[in-house]
């Protein structure tokens, strides 16, 4: 019998130990200790434990690898890097990003709208480094493929209701009707909001840090005959968060005087209180989308997918600075108000062909996208200063010039095919496997700014490219429980234009071309599973932001001219040394290396590090569930450390180190009589309160305060839920 037939069927077989993880990162559903990927898996119960509902829940460091961190402090625009590799300001409708990010088989290209909540979720894969064969462009850090849960067709209802500090209200439902026709439908609703963190002294506005979501999600499941089935499925939400608050940490080491009034002082610690009240509203995100996934057994060895989708996203943004960016002059204008919005729509169609021989496995496939983008900035003073910094006046109307300051447009066409396949020879009692996939992409975008500075501009770009992309595997079974194997692969990222530029600069594709070997092993009697990989990448063409110091809202991208070399170990390690006890700890070390480059403002050569991205990370977690009585006692808490990093490749300052403690205990299976079971939850996150920052930035320049400021991580939550399941 093969190796993994074996290994499946001691999996089955056993009953203690750890369980077996099934992922679908190579388009087939398989074990995780077969999938030759170096990959994290967060599945139902972690993500229950953890309380993680959305992206934005693993900004603490759940998966050492992963960072996730607010665009500029704004959590509805969310900055995903892995590996060293960041997708720099992506929230540029002409630029992509470089972490391909999947839900339900859906590729989502704008970084905007992700402060949603997610669906009642099966599984998050995280798949480290370049995925361009089965995942496509944008994919040069790797990917996130996100599975959520299929009707039942069986009645059903699990409900979740919880307070927490803050004010923090949240309420959730997920209900399976009984098939009828040969038709099952599931119901997905949840509302979830919080009051701001930071006060604003202004009555009537918003705080900073404070949201209001809510989505709803429809699935119908229709199986005709055995072979066939279709998976229709709406959703819908709205996310109104206020950004976070920008503390004005201290001044610019060796810059010029800070240019501060006599009423604003430096707030080097996390505040409760914002320095003056200003007017702030929330930015909101409305986020539709249909999707057909449709499956057709044509035999036992063959099965034909399509994946059908269109989305459709409008993003507003609202911001303050509160007087931290332009320098104070007497009777000069300050409180600086931006104003942005983003509307994007795409279409996309997959068909996947997945086959499978006695010794051969494949995937063929085809890939269409079509995206359409626009959208106009604008940025006014709201007050003005008195003649000696002691008060203000309100700017009536704001004090700006000709709506909007600026507006674009983009439009995206990619068309793809690719293949991949495993050919496990007879030989060697099948313990041998090779892999190779290609992938040819199609790129085709222009764009245009027909406005700029509030007058008529006539700026375009156009960008086109045809490349093939190349992956090869080599993994060996060493027995039924340790395998290696080494890996080559190119991922790609398309180039585009920097629509903050004064020009609309373009920029050139990136490619990331990385070696990975890797071991995947289980013992002790499978209470143990360790897995290792290490990287070494060449990134070339890397596309690096830089800010004008006079004006940090002009912003160009540029491309490396040498290569940058990125290496690193991720280390996965799972124990249930005890029955109903489990220990999981990740680590990651990065050694990137970037070639410097000159400031096209400045003219001045400038280092370059990887952003987000710490040479040190590691998390620990421990889960242990008691019986007492007819009831069950969960235990949970997770420890997650994060070196320092630069929120920006170009910035010259480091966001600290930080240890954050979460905690969680369930009481479940509780019997109220008749009535459907309880379980009833306590939570904490930051216990200990740790300070961060999620962006750091300095402000020096003419005509600026010349400070340093800073958006922090949550403080110090927490809470109680009680849910049901009938």
């Amino acid at each position: 019998m093969p190796l993994a037939e074996v290994r499946a069927q001691d999996a089955a077989e056993q009953h203690s130990g750890l369980e077996e993880i099934i992922v679908t990162a190579q388009k087939r559903a398989e074990n995780i200790q077969d999938t030759p990927i170096s990959m994290s898996v967060l599945g139902e119960s972690a993500l229950e434990q953890q309380g993680i509902t959305g992206l934005r829940d693993l900004m603490g460091g759940a998966i050492p690898s992963l960072r996730i961190a607010p665009f500029s402090g704004r959590p509805s625009a969310l900055n995903i890097a892995m590996r060293g590799i960041s997708s720099g300001d992506a929230t540029q409708i002409s630029r992509d990003g470089a972490i391909a990010l999947y839900v339900d088989g859906v590729y989502l290209a704008r970084v905007q709208g992700l402060g949603t909540e997610l669906f009642d979720l099966e599984r998050i894969e995280v798949l480290r480094g370049p995925q361009g064969t089965l995942f496509g462009r944008n994919a040069v850090g790797g990917a996130l493929n996100i599975i959520s849960k299929r009707p039942s067709g069986e009645f059903g209802v699990d409900a979740k209701v919880g307070l927490a500090n803050y004010d923090g209200r949240t309420a959730e439902a997920h209900v399976n009707l009984p098939e009828f026709a040969g038709i099952r439908i599931k119901l997905d609703g949840m509302v979830s909001r919080r009051d701001g963190l930071v006060d604003n002294p202004l009555r009537g506005a918003w705080d900073w840090g404070a949201y209001r979501r809510e989505g709803f999600r429809a699935q119908a499941l229709w199986q005709p005959t055995d072979a066939i089935e279709l998976l229709y499925s709406f959703d819908v939400s709205r996310d109104r968060s206020s950004p976070n608050y920008m503390q004005i940490e201290g001044t610019i080491a060796g810059g010029a005087p800070i240019a501060l009034p006599p009423i604003f002082s430096l707030e080097p610690d996390r505040v409760r209180r914002a320095r003056i009240g200003v007017p702030l509203e929330p930015s909101v995100a409305k986020v539709s989308g249909h999707s057909l996934n449709a499956s057709w057994e044509l035999s036992d060895a063959l099965t034909l997918r399509s994946i059908t989708a269109y989305r459709k996203l409008s993003q507003t943004q609202e911001d303050n600075d509160i007087g931290h960016q332009t320098g104070y002059r007497p009777n000069g204008n300050f409180a600086r108000s931006s104003a942005a919005r983003v509307d994007q729509d795409q279409f996309s169609q997959e068909l996947q062909l997945i086959g499978t021989t006695d010794h051969l496995n494949y995937v063929l496939g085809a890939y269409l996208f079509n995206e359409d983008a626009s959208d106009w900035a604008y940025a006014s003073f709201v007050y003005r200063w008195n003649d000696d910094g002691t008060a203000y006046t309100v700017n009536n109307p704001p004090s700006g010039g000709v709506w909007p300051d600026r507006a674009s447009d983009n439009h995206a066409r990619s068309r793809a095919l690719f293949g991949q396949a495993t050919w496990t020879p007879a030989i060697l009692d099948e313990r041998l496997h090779l892999t190779g996939g290609l992938r040819y992409t199609h790129d085709k975008k222009h764009g245009r700014i027909p406005l700029l500075r509030g007058a008529p501009a006539a700026l375009t770009y156009q960008f086109t490219s045809s490349r093939l992309d190349p992956m090869a595997t080599i993994a060996f079974d060493f027995s039924r429980d340790v395998n290696a194997y080494a890996k080559y692969s190119i991922g790609y990222r398309a180039g585009g234009a920097n629509g903050r530029s004064a020009t609309y600069r373009p920029f050139a594709e990136e490619e990331v071309r990385s070696w990975e070997v890797g071991l995947k092993s289980e013992f002790w009697d499978r209470r143990a599973r360790l897995n290792i990989a290490a990287y070494s990448m060449d990134y070339r063409d890397m596309q690096i932001d830089f800010s004008n110091p006079a004006n940090p809202s002009a912003v160009e991208t540029l491309n490396t001219n040498a290569t940058a070399k990125i290496k690193g170990i991720e280390v996965d390690l799972t124990l249930a040394p005890l029955q109903g006890f489990t220990l999981t700890g990740s680590y990651s070390f990065t050694d990137a290396k970037i070639p410097p480059l000159v400031n096209p403002f400045s003219g001045v050569l400038a280092n370059l590090r990887p952003a987000f991205t710490p040479r040190n990370a590691a998390s620990l977690s421990a889960d242990y569930a008691v019986p007492v009585g007819d009831m069950t006692l969960k235990l949970h808490a997770d420890f997650n450390y994060s070196g320092t990093f630069p929120t920006s490749a170009s910035s010259p300052v480091l966001a600290d180190s930080y240890l954050l403690t979460n905690a969680r205990i369930t009481l479940a299976d509780i019997a109220l009589g008749g009535a459907p079971k309880l379980s009833l939850s306590l939570w904490g996150k930051n216990l200990f309160n740790e300070d961060f920052q999620t962006f750091r930035f300095n402000f020096g320049g003419s005509g600026l305060t010349n400070d340093r400021v800073a958006a922090l991580n949550d403080p110090r939550t927490y809470g109680v839920e009680l849910s049901t399941r009938f």
